[in-house]
């Protein structure tokens, strides 16, 4: 139902709308506009502080647009679930150098007994795929200009476990993952070309997690207690990332030897569990255009335990974790993965950041390779020196304001995006005159956009 407010036509539920927002004003706004309530911001801030790096005045940085020569790479996709039970997807990638493209297309039908978020994680690894593909195939043309721009992490896409998908006829995608994404990373190293990876919204918490480790290091230091009970506290910490429920067990234990002394460790350790990603940080505690220091980023403990796996007994990892393609494919395919994954501890260390071109933005995060270790040889996150000239003029160029975060990557987004409508009234009519029959969608077309 539809009702008027002054002469306008608003949907129902206007007045139950405002009661509710109404009833916690205060606490909505604050979760809006500044995040989840921060315990600890007294001792974030001193930290922040000395690790973040005000920029007096962008027009140092500025340049033409024209005078760059930047290839910018990204992708889209569009699912749809079909009444015989499997889910129909179309991936576009396409990589854009002034006037130069590289395209790739990949669609087909796939099933699988998992759930939506299954299916998720696979569309998502495959969307990368493609733009590593393209990447590769823009710097195998030619392309040595200013900087590769990809539109996402290079350190999310370097974690990922290396499992079997359970998306059935493609349980070996991760392998040609890995593959092309090391292929694409040996490349910019030996062409001495800059990958950038540039991210809006990341949910990363890198940054408060060393921020926490400042201040916990801080905290132990003033703590009255056995040097052995301290170390466990430490240990404490880092299982909280990696099994929340046996750190809290573990540290209730010493609660109850310690007490209250461990009152504010305890404070520590929730915000450690709590989901307060680094952008909140960054538009509470920044009060200048600037970015943070530049932090080495490690494998995950997950990740860690991988590569520990691995270095025992390749082989053994390999029939293990991707049994049905050992099973179907033999030995020859086990030797084939092997070589694969050998090179994954060895691929770079990744070096990140997060940049603040206006104060009323949120920030940007940066991701580039450091050439100088490879990713196992990294533990905590680490602060790194680095000569970030090159790299600054190129987002302070590229910079849209508060419209949009790079030029570069807002036009090959505009040129990859793929519509509904696109699909409907040119893919599907085109598969549906090239089988001769109709293509039944699932009951929930129409209604759901899936996934």
């Amino acid at each position: 139902m539809l009702g008027k407010l002054g002469g306008i036509i608003v949907p129902a539920f206007l007045n139950e709308f405002a009661l509710s927002v109404n009833s916690k004003k205060e606490k909505m706004k604050e979760k809006i506009f500044k995040g989840m309530p921060n315990p600890l911001k007294d001792s974030f801030r001193k930290h922040f502080d000395s690790l973040w790096i005000p920029l007096k005045e962008l027009v140092e940085f500025v340049s033409s647009p024209h005078e760059l020569n930047i290839t910018a790479v990204d992708s889209s996709v569009y699912t749809n679930l079909l009444s015989t039970g499997g889910i129909f997807y179309v991936i576009r990638s396409l990589a854009v150098c002034r006037d130069k493209t590289q395209k790739r297309l990949d669609t087909d039908v796939i099933f699988t007994k998992e759930g939506l978020s299954r299916v998720q994680y696979f569309i998502g690894r495959k969307m990368e795929l493609l733009e590593f593909e393209v990447a590769l195939a823009t710097l195998k043309n030619g392309f040595r200009g200013d900087a590769l721009l990809l539109d996402g992490s290079l350190y999310g896409r370097a974690v990922h476990l290396l499992i079997e998908s359970k998306i059935e006829e493609e349980i070996v995608t991760l392998l040609h993952y890995f593959q092309t994404y090391n292929e694409l990373l040996e490349f910019c190293r030996k062409e001495n070309v800059l990958l950038i990876g540039v991210s809006k919204g990341s949910r990363s918490t890198f940054y408060r997690d060393y921020l926490l480790k400042l201040i916990l290091d801080e905290e132990l230091r003033e703590l009255d207690i056995e040097a052995g009970e301290l170390r466990k506290l430490e240990a404490v910490f880092s299982q909280v990332l990696d099994d929340e429920r046996a750190a809290f067990d573990r540290f209730d234990r010493l609660k109850q030897t310690h007490g209250e002394k461990l009152d504010t460790i305890a404070v520590v350790l929730d915000e450690l569990a709590s989901s307060r990603p680094d952008y909140q940080l960054v538009m509470n505690f920044s009060h200048t255009i600037g970015y943070t220091q530049p932090m080495l980023l490690g494998p995950s403990a997950r990740v860690a335990r991988f590569f520990k796996k691995y270095r025992l007994d390749a082989e053994k990892y390999v029939r293990r974790s991707f049994p049905n393609a050992t099973r179907k494919k033999g030995d020859e395919f086990v030797h084939w993965a092997v070589d694969i994954i050998s090179k994954i501890p060895k691929m770079p260390s990744i070096m990140s950041f997060y940049i603040l071109l206006d104060v009323r933005d949120s920030p940007i995060r940066i991701d580039m390779p450091n050439w100088t270790c490879s990713l196992s040889q990294v533990g905590w996150p680490k602060p790194v020196d680095v000569n970030l000239e090159d790299l600054l003029k190129i987002m302070v160029t590229g910079y849209c304001g508060l419209d949009g975060y790079n030029l570069w990557l807002k036009n090959v987004d505009e040129q990859v995006r793929l519509k509904r409508k696109y699909v409907d009234d040119i893919y599907f009519p085109y598969l549906e005159k090239l089988f001769q029959r109709k293509i039944i969608r699932g009951r929930g077309y129409r209604r759901v956009k899936y996934p």
